[in-house]
């Protein structure tokens, strides 16, 4: 993998996301530029992937995905990929079928959004509950790879019960702060 790769996707490192309520009064959402507007949450990642293009045969593109939510991935990628191009990203040792949303310049690379349409996993990746180091480092947002988020979420959609510990250690990890007098 080129070495200004992975120069290029440290040094554009994701900023902290404006909030809407800080934003410039009188403003549309529109109007103001660098608004997170996404619905999910993003856990950053730095992860090596090879992405090809479903249609056109073209050799692997090799890249790194940035962040990862439920439904997309952000991946840093050496050439332009187009709108509406179906993807097949394969990491670790899974495969993640998907449609980039959108490919941006950033320095000498391209960031592309990818939404995710399908995810195949590894064999022996078992329905067992999220350990409490998963749970933790999921709560802070770090430590975890790309398929371990990916994993997390897919069994916090469908398991109550670690939804539960997972408000637990939030609230451990991250207790609510008290109003100034």
């Amino acid at each position: 993998m080129p070495n200004q790769l992975q120069e290029s996707s440290t040094l554009s490192a994701p900023l902290e996301p404006m909030k809407f309520s800080e934003s410039v009064p009188g403003k549309t959402k529109s109007q103001i530029p660098h608004v997170d507007r996404r619905s999910e949450g993003r856990y950053p990642a730095n992860e090596p992937a090879e992405l090809e293009i479903m249609l056109g045969g073209a050799e692997p593109i090799y890249g790194i995905i940035l962040d990862v939510s439920r439904s997309g991935l952000r991946i840093a990628v050496p050439k332009r990929l187009h709108r509406g191009e179906q993807v097949k990203i394969k990491f670790q040792r899974n495969v993640i079928f998907g449609e980039v949303r959108y490919c941006r310049a950033v320095l000498s690379i391209f960031h592309a959004g990818v939404k995710i349409h399908n995810l195949v996993r590894a064999p022996g990746q078992g329905d067992q509950h999220l350990s409490e180091d998963s749970l933790s480092l999921y709560a802070v947002g770090r430590g975890l790879s790309v398929s371990e988020v990916i994993e997390v979420r897919e069994h916090l959609s469908q398991c109550e019960g670690c939804r539960g510990r997972l408000g637990e250690r939030e609230a451990v990890l991250s207790p609510p702060r008290r109003p100034r007098s």
